[in-house]
């Protein structure tokens, strides 16, 4: 009776196949998930990026202190050859401004210690513990901030924050200066620690939203004083010039 009632339909079999075909694309997306999984390609961070060891950390980390360690001397020596003269004590005065201001100086002063560091997911599911993941993005946030608050220097795990600096994740690793860093994330800034504090912790900001999320995941000081290391990075400028200066008269011919 049954069959005879369907014989002649033949969306059945239309629907049939594609059940099927869902079940399926269902079986492998599963599979793949499970793959992944096992090979721990999951969201949550690692320390290093994929396939390399954390040996190119350690050399990473060596290379910048002979780098600091050449600008130190270097500097040193611009001091010495500035005590014979004032004209060149002037100019030494304005290139040591003038490395202070690039990030080329270690720096101290009052300022801040943020520490930030991956929470524990309440659940198994992605979105969940894409949550509780420090990403490149909330890095970029705090730096934001912290410039807006008047923040004279700042350093993300050692890495002094510039112009050229680059916050970017490569793989599953955090990238600073083309520098992996791992939690937990020590964010330094040298200013007004009232000022700073007060602008992570205003009311919506990135603070107060981490807060509902999982309170652990961050730790926050005001401290009397705060190192800043020097950038250690390349400084080589190869496409931008400086504009030639105008003449007085070139200037009143390009005004309207």
């Amino acid at each position: 009776m049954f069959t005879s009632a369907h014989r002649h339909q033949p969306w059945v079999w239309q629907v049939t196949a594609l059940c099927f075909m869902l079940g399926l694309l269902l079986a492998g997306s599963l599979q793949t998930v499970s793959t992944i999984r096992r090979a721990g390609g999951g969201p949550g961070r690692v320390g290093f990026i994929s396939g390399a060891s954390p040996s190119l950390a350690a050399t990473l980390r060596e290379r910048e202190k002979e780098i600091a360690d050449l600008r130190e001397k270097q500097t040193k020596l611009e001091n010495v050859l500035a005590e014979g003269s004032g004209k060149l004590k002037a100019l030494n005065d304005e290139l040591q401004l003038a490395k202070l201001l690039s990030g080329l100086t270690e720096v101290q002063g009052p300022g801040i210690v943020l520490t930030l560091q991956d929470g524990k997911p309440r659940s198994n599911r992605a979105f969940d513990a894409a949550r509780f993941t420090i990403h490149d993005y909330d890095l970029q946030m705090v730096v934001n901030e912290l410039v807006a608050s008047g923040a004279e220097a700042i350093a993300i795990s050692g890495q002094r924050v510039i112009s050229r600096t680059a916050i970017r994740c490569v793989g599953p690793t955090i990238m600073v200066n083309n520098v992996p860093v791992v939690p937990p994330y020590q964010i330094l800034a040298v200013g007004d620690p009232g000022t700073m504090a007060g602008g992570l912790n205003m009311p919506g900001g990135y603070l107060d939203d981490l807060r509902m999320t999982d309170p652990s995941m961050f730790t926050l000081e005001k401290r009397d004083n705060v190192v800043v290391p020097a950038y250690t990075g390349r400084t080589e400028v190869r496409w931008a010039q400086p504009t030639p200066q105008k003449s007085d008269d070139e200037k009143e011919r390009a005004e309207p």
